[in-house]
């Protein structure tokens, strides 16, 4: 009986963050990424090769 309870208590735990959160994470973490990185090239490009006077 009481190998029963350890049994039910593995298979009821309960995972605090779902493959599909892990998986929304990362792609946030690599759109962010393309994103401000595009933004750093825009800027240093600005600042730097063009031509302002």
């Amino acid at each position: 009986m009481l190998d029963l309870s350890r049994n039910l208590e593995c298979k009821m735990r309960v995972k605090l963050e779902p493959e599909t959160a892990f998986i929304g994470k990362k792609f946030a973490y690599i759109f962010f990424g393309i994103i401000f990185g595009l933004n750093a090239i825009a800027f240093f490009w600005y600042f730097f090769f063009s031509n302002l006077t």
